[in-house]
């Protein structure tokens, strides 16, 4: 009876040596191997780009800041960047990227129903859009990844027109019920969702990084009287920019030699207060670093970029007591109620008379500065996208 078996294995043995060899083979490389494969997996992260012909918005720091160091860090799944003009093509070139047009811009109703063909046919494992305004017709089956900034519209109504309220509502509804992960840029833009939709899907706060400022010592045509308290933001409402400079003429009769530099809004200048509608990067840096003090009580923010351009240069702030802007100033800033002129008013005069004050809110503006890094942001970006990676998605399009 053993010599049979043995017979049996050696005649085995003899007529498939092959058969054997490939299966010992195979199962030395799949355990070899496969610890690599469990970690590793890989993908097509489709981008939505167009927000970069946008320029000198918060939603082009946000975006060119993430994209530039995501890319740096992921150098293994491919990414796909849907444009429309060429000036967004902004990224140096790498193995890993490729570019894909839509003839379309934003907020257009053409691309409502544009990117479908498109997404089909480049057969994406996550769509990411760093923005509400979601295509209306996306593959069923395909993961979406999008950002919310904030919700001025719903909570500022007056400020915007009835079509601008009316396409806002409906184009976040649709997002929101579309979406398989929102990304919110402040704990604040996640509790206003959560109070204004009772259905949600999962809600992640991630912070964005430091804006970077040009830090090179170059000249610029700019011309500005010394010293000057500086404002950035917009003719919205909700940007607060009358009461500054409701409180500044206020200023004017106990502090009378400061001018106020009003940025990003159209207006005729006068003797003390300048108007600059468009600057340069390096105009920025100039206008932040030679300001005596920052200024930016608004209404309503998602984040607040300013206060953090200006921390990290030295400049002590004043900001609203409202909103996001708590949240990311910390224990770095003045805070103001920012309906009441008289309020806004004080706090410039205590940042400019008061010397132990002004050092340390300078001191802790540097610190708090230094904890938003894009790195960070990009890292957590980039762990969430894995988490869809599993769904396949390119496969059942």
């Amino acid at each position: 009876m053993k010599f049979l078996n043995f017979s049996r294995f050696y005649i085995e043995a003899r007529l498939f040596p092959l058969r054997r060899w490939k299966w010992r083979n195979f199962l030395v490389s799949f355990f070899t191997i496969a610890p690599s494969f469990s970690i590793i997996n890989l993908m097509i992260i489709g981008i939505d780009i167009r927000w970069l012909s946008f320029k000198r918005t918060g939603l082009y720091t946000y975006l060119s800041n993430l994209l530039t160091v995501l890319l740096e860090i992921d150098r293994k799944n491919q990414y796909i960047f849907f444009y429309n003009e060429s000036k967004e093509k902004i990224f140096p070139y790498q193995k890993n990227l490729t570019y894909k047009r839509v003839s379309a811009k934003p907020f257009l109703f053409k691309e409502k129903f544009l990117f479908f063909e498109i997404l089909k046919r480049n057969k994406l494992d996550i769509f990411f859009e760093p923005h509400f305004n979601l295509p209306l017709l996306l593959p069923k089956k395909l993961p979406v990844i999008l950002t919310i900034h904030d919700l001025t519209p719903l909570i500022f109504p007056q400020f915007f027109s009835f079509f601008e309220r009316i396409y806002f509502r409906s184009i976040l509804t649709h997002a929101i019920k579309r979406a398989n992960h929102i990304i919110a840029i402040s704990k604040y833009t996640k509790d206003c969702l959560k109070k204004r939709f009772s259905k949600l899907p999962k809600i992640s706060v991630i912070y964005q990084g430091r804006p970077k400022l040009n830090n090179a010592e170059s000249t610029t045509d700019l011309s500005i009287p010394l010293p000057y308290i500086l404002y950035f933001g917009n003719k919205r409402g909700h940007k607060n920019y009358k009461r500054v400079i409701e409180a500044y003429g206020m200023l004017r009769t106990r502090l009378s030699q400061y001018h106020l530099v009003i940025v990003g809004i159209n207006g005729q200048s006068s003797e003390n207060i300048i108007f600059l509608k468009n600057i340069s990067e390096t105009e920025k840096a100039f206008l932040y670093k030679k300001a005596s003090l920052f200024v930016f009580p608004s209404l309503n923010e998602g984040f607040g970029f300013p206060l953090l351009e200006a921390m990290q240069v030295g400049v002590p702030v004043i900001t609203s007591n409202l909103s996001s802007l708590p949240e990311v100033a910390g224990r770095a800033a003045y805070f103001v109620n920012p309906f009441e002129v008289d309020e806004i008013c004080e706090g410039m005069y205590k940042l400019l008379t008061n010397k132990g004050l002004r050092k340390e809110l300078i001191k802790r503006g540097l610190q708090r500065s230094r904890i938003f890094s894009w790195n960070k942001t990009a890292q957590k970006y980039l762990k969430i996208f894995q988490e869809y990676a599993s769904f396949g998605c390119h496969t059942c399009i």
